[in-house]
C-alpha cells in the first residue's frame, strides 16, 4: 500500500463527506479493489466488515512520522482522519505502546475471563481474573481470547486504540519483544486459549 501510494499507483479520486473513519475506508476499498492483493481482496458482499476492519487496523496501529520540510498535499482534498493515513503511508510507522495501553490492554484480558465466566455461569471474582490474566501460565491464553473477542467488535469498526496492538504483541510476540516468526492467526488457536482459561477456572469446557 505505502509504495502504491508513493509511486501514485494508488490515489484518491473522490472527496469524502463521512462521520467517520469506516465510511472514507469503505470508499478507498471501493475505489482499489482491483489493486488490492487476491490473497487480502474480500467478497464484494463482506466489503463493509473489511473495511471496518481496515480502518481500526490504521489508524490504532499506527501514527504518521512528521518530516518537517516537506508539506502534505491532499488530491483528494477531504482531509479526513482516514485520508490523511492513506496519504501519509509512505511515512506511517508502528505505534510505540506506552505503559497506560498495556495496562489497559491487562484490564481487557481480565474483563473477557470475566466474561467467559459470565458465559460459563459462575460467579468470578475480579482477583481471580487478573491472576489468570497475568500468570505466565495463561496469559497469552487470556491474550487470545480478548484479541478474538475484539476482532469480531472490530468488523463493526469499534476498537479500544493501541490497547489492541498490545493485545496483538501478547500473541504475535515473543517474551523478549520480537515478532514471532511466521506467525499466524489460526481459529484453533482460539478456541484452546478459551479452553485452556475454563480449566484455569476450574470449569467444565465443551
Amino acid at each position: 500500500m505505502a509504495e502504491g501510494i508513493s509511486k501514485g499507483f494508488l490515489t484518491h479520486s473522490r472527496a469524502h463527506e463521512y462521520a467517520d473513519v469506516a465510511d472514507s475506508a469503505r470508499d478507498w476499498v471501493e475505489e482499489h479493489y482491483l489493486n488490492l492483493p487476491a490473497n487480502a481482496r474480500p467478497e464484494r458482499t463482506h466489503l463493509r466488515p473489511f473495511a471496518n476492519f481496515f480502518a481500526t487496523y490504521v489508524v490504532t496501529s499506527f501514527d504518521i512520522v512528521e518530516q518537517p520540510g516537506m508539506r502534505r498535499v491532499d488530491p483528494c482534498g477531504c482531509g479526513c482522519r482516514f485520508c490523511s493515513y492513506m496519504i501519509e503511508a509512505p511515512r506511517l510507522q508502528t505505534k510505540k505502546l506506552s505503559k497506560r495501553d498495556k495496562q489497559r490492554a491487562l484490564g481487557l484480558m481480565v474483563d473477557r475471563i470475566l466474561q467467559l465466566a459470565i458465559e460459563s455461569d459462575i460467579a468470578l471474582a475480579p482477583e481471580l481474573a487478573e491472576r489468570i490474566a497475568t500468570d505466565e501460565k495463561t496469559r497469552r491464553f487470556a491474550g487470545y481470547s480478548a484479541y478474538g473477542h475484539w476482532l469480531i467488535k472490530r468488523l463493526d469498526g469499534l476498537t479500544d486504540g493501541p490497547s489492541i496492538l498490545a493485545l496483538w504483541r501478547e500473541i504475535a510476540w515473543n517474551k523478549s519483544g520480537s515478532p514471532r516468526p511466521k506467525f499466524m492467526l489460526k481459529f484453533d488457536d482460539f478456541a484452546n486459549s478459551e479452553q485452556r482459561i475454563l480449566q484455569a477456572l476450574e470449569l467444565p469446557s465443551d
